[in-house]
């Protein structure tokens, strides 16, 4: 008879020992630095336009978009830089921005940041589709808007 019962015994405890593993919240998961970057040809030479987004757990992020030599890391000027605060929701991060900082001119690509100038009033947002491993962002253009290509963030950490 107790040979029979600790197989039961065994399995009981088994099943109450077990604790329940909590899946990381999408916040915890998107955390971290994501950066894109577009090689473009000039006369004198190329650059690299890079695109950063950091995010936080809290729900909030930062944006620097940058210039560099191609294949350099030295930061030749920046374009625009900006915070603000994230939502995910079905695989979709909707990113609002606040405090948005840009050149406003459209002939050239880089000037010194603290030459940008803040945009005002409008709240901007935009929305990327999150790769189901959160090791990829790609943008999600939207309705009634022509995008020429598909803008695509890697993780970076």
């Amino acid at each position: 008879m107790k040979t029979q019962l600790f197989p039961l015994i065994a399995l009981v405890l088994v099943i109450f020992s077990c604790k329940d593993v909590e899946e990381p919240s999408p916040n915890s998961r998107i955390e971290g630095k994501y950066v894109s970057t577009v090689e473009i040809e000039m006369t004198g030479g190329k650059l690299d336009l890079v695109n950063t987004l950091d995010f936080k757990s809290d729900g909030t992020f930062s944006s620097e978009n940058y210039t560099t030599k191609a294949d350099e890391d030295d930061i030749l000027g920046y374009r625009s830089y900006y915070n603000g605060t994230y939502t995910i929701v079905n695989g979709k991060v909707t990113l609002r921005w606040q405090d948005y900082y840009t050149m406003n001119l459209f002939d050239i690509y880089y000037m010194p940041k603290a030459d940008l100038t803040l945009s005002d009033g409008d709240e901007y947002y935009s929305d990327y589709a999150i790769e189901e491993d959160y090791t990829q962002l790609s943008f999600m253009c939207p309705p009634n808007a022509f995008c020429t290509s598909q803008e695509v963030y890697l993780k970076t950490n």
